[in-house]
This record gives structure tokens, sequence and C-alpha cells, in this order.
């Protein structure tokens, strides 16, 4: 069975800039050569994930995720059952002032999104644009 899980977090303030960098190019590799699917996004101090992949390897991931030191403040918004992967592969990102203000979601954004049943895509769209600000 594979399963999807979406969450929130904050950036510890004893976390610096290039922990932050050392993070994301950590769990792309780690995630690449587990199998896990996804997404990463960070921004202004905060961190928008969505993993999927086997579910019993997921939710253990997401118990280690937890008990990681440099985020704080997790807030789980999806965790479900899917049918089939969303993602092509892993991807990571720093949201940069030039993606914060564009009048909508990149589309190496939602291209990762388009295998999602079609109201968990709408939710996982909002999200982004919420955590990506770009109203």
């Amino acid at each position: 069975m594979r399963h999807a899980i979406c969450y929130v977090s904050n950036k510890t303030k004893e976390t610096s800039d290039i922990q932050v960098e050392h993070l994301l190019e950590g769990t792309f590799t780690n995630n690449t050569s587990s199998g896990v699917k996804g997404l990463l996004l960070y921004s202004e101090g905060n961190f928008f994930q969505i993993i999927e992949g086997e579910k019993v390897f997921i939710l253990d991931l997401f118990e280690t995720i937890k008990k990681d030191s440099r985020h704080d403040g997790i807030i789980q918004i999806i965790g479900r059952d899917i049918e089939k992967d969303a993602f092509d592969g892993y991807k990571t990102d720093i949201i940069t002032g030039d993606i914060k203000y564009l009048t909508v979601i990149p589309k190496e954004y939602t291209d990762t999104l388009e295998g999602l049943p079609l109201d968990l895509k709408r939710i996982m769209e909002r999200m982004l644009e919420t955590f990506i600000d770009t109203h």
C-alpha cells in the first residue's frame, strides 16, 4: 500500500542557513536512494514537505522526521493511503523572492501533483499557494 504525508514545520533558531542547505541536500539523497517520492520546500524559516512511498516506510520516516531537532512546530496536513504515485521523483528547493512574487505556482511544483486524486490535488495546490504566497 502506498501512503502520502504532507506537513509544515518551522526551522529552529539554532539551525543555520548552511544547515538548511545541508538538510535539503541530504534529504534529496536519502529519499531518492530509499525510493521516497515527493517535495521539500523551504522559505523564510518554514518547511513544506510531501513524502510518499510504501506505507510502513513512510510512517517510520515521518516518526524520524518528527524527532529531528532542526525543526519544530510540525503540523501534519495530510496523511492518507494513495492508489498510485503522484510524484515522479523527489525535489527540494529554497523558495526565493523571485518565486514568492509570481502570480501562479511554478509548473515544476504543480507537475508533481498530477498523479494525485483530484480532491487531494486541490488541497495540495492550495497548500503550495499558501506556502509560496503567490497571491
